[in-house]
């Protein structure tokens, strides 16, 4: 770690960025910076006057760096991490996250354009043509509501212009054959009537090699619409309209086996090699991911006197179709495994603002939403199994049929106020109720293939070793919760503004989609699980917010307690299931800066630090050969760091922009994301530890001193760190090695790539 630290140092001489860099409104202007503007209170402020801890990106950055989705735009922000695994995604703030269950609501709660999206898979959709990414750490109880309990992330598209315009961005990268391509087309439609259509194409090859499938992997293939209209006469109502669809597919994961103890490489060796080398060559049955996202927004306004009301409605309907290989290795044991997701939703919002330079000033809205899910999980097991011994040959050409649906309908109520006791010290306090009902159904059956001959009897009883078994099972969730939230904020100076508070936040309960038995099973070693109730989280922070005209800093501390966790608990075998069954502890300090040197340099920098600690985690899954806690055969986590969660993050930059004529313009920008050490697996196993790094990128173009045109060249991951985004080990390694051996798998990081970038406006 100190050499982690001590790089980044030595870079910061010359780069200090923070999520700041990525401001479109942060390039340094004449007479200091220009402030920063956010929604992050459902109110247009300056980043310096919110009173929370967060963080924002403009659109303009993400597309100089060729970003394309949440996750590559996370490694740039301090205590956000993005990760996928086989079957989930997880979005974390100050390591919590919601674990890989389909039955899960997330931690921190996604917003585009103010519609909830609430599925994990939805954080791989592209980010194509925003004005910003805004990211706010802690719970967010009283404007985002249920279920932000870790924190939101805030995305804000562009809207049409008043003047005519167009514009062409493309990519090609070269090392793994990646292209895009996006095109703008915005403007009045008459007087009062705008719009703005967006088209969008990525595709790459990829960089690992998949020897089975003969092919480079991650193959990635995006395409993606938006069309805004908007109407705005001037007088007192107004209103946008929305629509957009993605289409994303996927063959492959940038996954690879390594870290091979025991016996692990001399069993699995010859008609069952597994390569365990790490080196961007791999070797699976495959993986495929087919994901469609159609969503209709409207929002409108109606201004009431010096009050607005504002009505947000929006339809989301998302399908995703998924093969997946989830053993990880080239013999056949699981693969095809196929898991397909439907969801729809739609939601009504309705809010009154008051005006927002009164003695006091509120917030106050109704909001509803219904969703339908339904998720169909069939797990395969290979025919190879038929040529071992028992009790595995059982299995052979059989599978796991899951079905699961869900209902839900959620309304709340909330309301926030502002009370400016003086000129210098403001109070706010807020709160929001939930009432949400759910309705969950879980169908399981297993079917044998031709191939398998046994007696149905033999093929249930080794299935209920594996604590599996045929069942049906529904129920009905009724939850009700009421989250304060209060704040204190003083003016120092005019430039410099303190602040302290409290919020409460809660996730809702749900369904367990993927345990394999009953609650109250009695044929099964260790039961499943089904229903699981709300998590709470109570957050504490103080913090200080300074700007001048060309220096703005800021420095928060926070604690939250976090009690009833939704945690997987592994059963011993091949399963996890659901229980509200621990707690944590997180605790910290953020801190970020942005400087002006002149009109041609800026430097700006952040860092985070996290102490993270489980209180109550006594049902910890224990890695390969460690030594139970309890005679269930559990480890005890309390008192642990979570995985994923490094103690200390951050983010370095620095951008200049110089003419060097008097058409033309030089730019360059170089920038660090770095890490502390953690552990890359959710039980916490010491061989999958990943090593701090310091990830370098550059950014070098030649363009119009007016924008009409730019070209560019762009590094990302110049210092080529092997970084491990999520690991665990392989699936059945121990089983089929009786416990004397193992391996490791691990998804990384894209490795060092350059492309370039062209960009056109008329």
């Amino acid at each position: 770690m100190k050499n982690t630290i001590s790089t980044a140092l030595m870079v910061s001489v010359f780069a200090m960025p923070g999520v700041a860099y990525a401001q479109e409104d942060n390039a340094p202007q004449r007479g200091g910076l220009t402030e920063i503007v956010v929604t992050a209170q459902k109110r247009a402020e300056g980043l310096s006057d919110v009173p929370i801890s967060i963080s924002a990106v403009s659109g303009e950055a993400i597309e100089s760096y060729g970003q394309t989705n949440l996750e590559s735009v996370a490694s740039s922000i301090p205590n956000l991490k993005i990760t996928q695994t086989a079957i989930a995604n997880r979005i974390a703030i100050r390591g919590i996250a919601s674990g890989d269950n389909k039955g899960f609501e997330q931690s921190v709660a996604m917003f585009v354009d103010g519609i909830y999206y609430g599925r994990d898979q939805l954080s791989r959709m592209p980010l194509v043509d925003l004005e910003r990414v805004e990211v706010l750490r802690g719970p967010q109880p009283t404007l985002f509501g249920k279920n932000a309990i870790a924190g939101a992330v805030n995305v804000v598209s562009r809207r049409p212009s008043n003047e005519l315009e167009a514009s062409v961005n493309a990519l090609y990268e070269f090392n793994h054959n990646e292209a895009k391509i996006t095109g703008v087309l915005s403007g009045p439609l008459s007087q009062d009537i705008g719009a703005r259509v967006v088209g969008y194409y990525r595709s790459m090859d990829g960089y690992f090699f998949n020897t089975k499938q003969d092919r480079k992997e991650p193959n990635v293939k995006e395409a993606f619409v938006r069309g805004i209209v908007d109407y705005d006469n001037g007088g007192p109502f107004s209103v946008d309209i929305k629509g957009e669809y993605a289409h994303f597919k996927t063959k492959g994961q940038p996954r690879e086996i390594f870290g091979a103890v025991g016996t692990y490489n001399a069993i699995f060796s010859g008609p069952l090699f597994v390569d365990t080398t790490e080196d961007y060559v791999r070797a699976d049955g495959g993986y495929e991911s087919d994901n469609e996202i159609f969503d209709i927004v409207v929002n409108a306004n109606l201004e009431l006197g010096d009050h607005v009301l504002t009505s947000t409605t929006g339809y989301l309907d998302y399908k995703v179709r998924e093969l997946v290989d989830v053993d990880f290795v080239a013999p056949s044991f699981l693969d095809g495994t196929a898991m397909q997701e439907d969801y729809r939703q739609f939601s009504q919002e309705l809010r009154l603002t008051s005006p927002g330079d009164q003695t006091f000033n509120y917030i106050a809205g109704i909001f509803y939403q219904n969703s339908s899910l339904k998720v169909d999980d069939q797990v395969e097991f290979n025919p190879t199994f038929l040529a071992f011994g028992p009790p595995f040959n059982a299995l052979g050409d059989t599978s796991n049929d899951r079905v699961y649906s869900q209902k839900s309908d959620l309304i709340s109520v909330f309301a926030q106020g502002e009370l400016s006791l003086t000129d210098a010290l403001r109070v706010t306090v807020g709160a929001r109720f939930n009432h949400e009902k759910k309705t969950g159904q879980r169908d399981l059956v297993i079917v044998q293939g031709p191939l398998n001959t046994f007696n149905p009897a033999i093929v249930t009883a080794t299935f209920r070793a594996l604590n599996i078994e045929e069942h049906s099972i529904s129920g009905k969730l009724s939850e009700d919760s009421f989250n304060p939230m209060a704040n204190i904020q003083y003016d120092i100076t005019d430039d410099l503004m303190a602040y302290a508070s409290f919020a409460r936040g809660t996730k809702a309960g749900g369904f367990d989609v993927r345990s394999n038995s009953l609650p109250d099973s009695t044929t099964v070693a260790r039961p499943g699980s089904f229903i699981f109730t709300d998590e709470r989280a109570d957050n504490y922070e103080a913090g200080l917010k300074y700007k001048s005209r060309s220096f703005a800093w800021s420095v928060s501390a926070y604690r939250t307690i976090y009690k009833d966790l939704q945690t997987n608990v592994f059963d011993g075998t091949l399963n996890f299931n659901v229980r509200n069954a621990s707690g944590a502890r997180t605790q910290g300090i953020e801190t970020d800066m942005r400087w002006a040197v002149d009109d041609h340099f800026t430097l700006s920098g952040s860092l985070a630090y996290l102490d993270f600690e489980f209180t109550n985690f006594i049902e910890g899954q224990c890695y390969y050969l460690q030594v139970p806690d309890s005679p269930d055969g559990f480890c005890d986590y309390s008192g642990k760091r979570n995985t994923l969660s490094p103690k200390w993050s951050g983010n370095l930059n620095g951008d200049f922009s110089h003419p060097v004529s008097d058409s033309m313009k030089l730019g360059i920008n170089l920038n660090a994301d770095f890490s502390s050490a953690y552990i890359a697996a959710a039980n916490l196993d010491p061989r999958t530890r990943q090593d701090g790094y310091v990830k370098m990128g550059a950014r070098i173009s030649l363009g119009h001193v007016d924008d009409k045109w730019s070209i560019a060249l762009i590094g990302r991951n110049l210092t080529d760190e092997r970084i491990k985004q999520t690991a665990g080990a392989v699936p059945l390694g121990t089983t089929i090695t009786s416990n004397t051996g193992n391996a490791y798998n691990a998804i990384y990081d894209r490795p060092r790539n350059i492309a370039l970038a062209v960009d056109m406006k008329f």
